[in-house]
């Protein structure tokens, strides 16, 4: 599968997910709903089900964000085959994103920028979201000075 219906695949989980038990919830679970409207009668009722029941799951979870990103990754894998199955699906799942993140509220819109640096042969240290990820330079080694032969 291309990479870019993989990161969509991957976005399009994190949206839905991060809609649960926020008011934007309603319109995810209907738009993930239409989604999956290609498969049978019972998985529909089954898909509905799972929406319902993980969304009181994350409700009732004391870190919802904590239980959102516990979630995502089985989504992921539900949006990789539908896509596999019906590729023209992009388009739907694209407009579903837009969609629920213009509903989101801002605080499901957090944003991070972080600049590290490191001087004089320092190490830098910069975390977010709870991983850290440590990048070492090693120091560029200086030339000797050069010498003369002279010893005064």
């Amino acid at each position: 599968m291309d990479e870019s219906l993989t990161m969509l695949a991957m976005t399009g989980a994190t949206t839905i997910m991060s809609a649960m038990a926020t008011s934007a919830w309603a319109a995810a679970r209907a738009g993930t709903i239409r989604l999956f409207r290609r498969s049978e009668p019972e998985d529909q009722r089954a898909l509905e089900a799972r929406l319902d029941r993980e969304a009181a799951l994350v409700r009732q979870e004391p870190d919802p964000d904590s239980a959102r990103r516990d979630l995502v990754g089985g989504w992921r894998l539900q949006l990789v085959a539908l896509l596999r199955e019906h590729p023209e699906a992009e388009a739907e799942i694209e407009a579903l994103v837009a969609s629920v993140n213009a509903q989101l509220p801002s605080e499901g819109k957090t944003s991070w920028i972080q600049n590290v640096s490191a001087k004089d042969h320092g190490m830098a240290f910069g975390a977010q979201g709870g991983s850290i990820t440590v990048h070492h330079t090693p120091a560029v080694p200086q030339p000797m000075p050069a010498r003369d032969g002279n010893s005064d």
